[in-house]
């Protein structure tokens, strides 16, 4: 009896063993309903049923990625220098005795302004930093989430057509081969 080797395929070693896991910081929550026991069998619901799995899919790829990004910026923090103060060079009134309360009072109001000014674009600045690191964080999710997809695909092509070729070499008739990959939307090609 001719034994398979598609256990050793890393589709099968994909998640990792009880060993390896380390406890989550967060609880999970609880595992969702079968959709069949929620929505019955019935075809008028599949299209309710499908939508719903894939607003479920889509809330957890969020959930996961703002997950790494909070992870991301607790552990790069971001810092943001301050500029250094102008140099002002203020002109001295030509006589002293001129100078009145009023004009105190203006610089001084001047003052306030340019100081929440200044805060303003460090805010800013400081939040624009905070979205392009986010931006990058989350590419860099998607980035890693589509590595781990593509590798999981050409495992599964590398399982199919080992599959195959065991079964040619067993005497399945090529033309069914064919039909089950037309079947099944299979692209011998990969």
């Amino acid at each position: 009896m001719e034994q398979s080797n598609l256990y050793k395929q890393t589709l099968y070693s994909y998640y990792p063993s009880a060993e390896l896991v380390q406890p989550l910081p967060l609880p999970l929550p609880p595992p969702p309903k079968k959709p069949s026991l929620v929505y019955g069998n019935k075809p008028e619901q599949i299209e309710q049923m499908v939508a719903h799995e894939l607003q479920l899919l889509k809330t957890h790829y969020a959930n996961e990625e703002q997950r790494y990004v909070d992870q991301m910026i607790l552990e790069n923090p971001i810092t943001v220098e301050r500029r250094p103060p102008p140099v002002r060079v203020e002109a001295e009134p030509a006589d002293p005795s001129t100078t009145t309360s009023t004009s105190t009072t203006t610089s001084n109001s001047s003052r306030d302004v340019q100081r929440q000014r200044a805060e303003s674009c460090r805010k800013s600045r400081y939040n624009n930093k905070i979205k392009k690191a986010k931006l990058r964080f989350r590419h860099k999710f998607a980035s890693n989430k589509l590595l781990e997809s593509t590798e999981l695909l050409n495992c599964m092509r590398n399982v199919i057509a080992q599959a195959e070729s065991q079964l040619l070499a067993r005497g399945f008739n090529p033309a069914a081969l064919e039909r089950m990959r037309q079947n099944f939307g299979v692209d011998p090609s990969g």
